[in-house]
């Protein structure tokens, strides 16, 4: 899987924030849709107020005004709650270890992970990213093709409900993709 496609990805249905907001399912989250579940999670992230770094209780406050603010508001409307932000190269090193903690952890939930294609792999990432690993695995009838190499059936099952039809095309066009591979190492 490539991982800085996988990124861009997630960047173009996530988005790229450098401030706390508050994301569709309601958790207090920051860059290329990482979440922050808790007010302690803020402190390990380096916090940037203008030129100077954020102390931890700068940071706290943020969290606490995204976490009271309501829900549904376009990334930027929370913009001027808060007052730290993380720089671009921040959010770059903060994705990149979010997919390497996700990609362990599907390796150890889907047994047959390291044998998928490059774009199943990108694919089941994705969803796992937005919905959860548990999410994921709702998807039975999905899991079931994709461990059978029946991309055709999982490309129609991998639809989501209260996410993009065009995030579900891009997630749907990757099944696509390992079908047509296929098709063409057989031939």
């Amino acid at each position: 899987m490539d991982s800085e496609e996988v990124i861009a990805r997630l960047e173009t249905f996530e988005g790229r924030v450098p401030h706390m907001y508050r994301c569709t399912g309601g958790d207090v989250t920051i860059g290329i849709g990482h979440a922050l579940l808790a007010i302690g999670d803020v402190a390990a992230l380096p916090w940037m107020i203008g030129n100077r770094p954020a102390a931890a209780n700068e940071a706290q406050a943020d969290f606490q005004k995204v976490a009271a603010a309501p829900m549904g508001l376009v990334a930027g409307k929370y913009a001027g709650l808060t007052q730290c932000r993380l720089s671009d190269s921040d959010i770059l090193q903060l994705a990149r270890t979010d997919l390497e903690s996700f990609v362990t952890r599907l390796s150890a939930e889907l047994r047959n992970w390291n044998s998928y294609p490059n774009p199943v792999q990108a694919a089941l990432f994705d969803m796992a990213f937005n919905l959860g690993i548990g999410g994921l695995k709702k998807f039975v009838k999905l899991l079931e093709a994709v461990d059978s190499g029946d991309w055709e059936t999982a490309a129609q099952e991998c639809h989501r409900r209260g996410v993009s039809e065009q995030r579900n095309d891009a997630v749907a066009a990757l099944f696509w993709r390992a079908k047509s591979t296929q098709a063409r190492a057989i031939g």
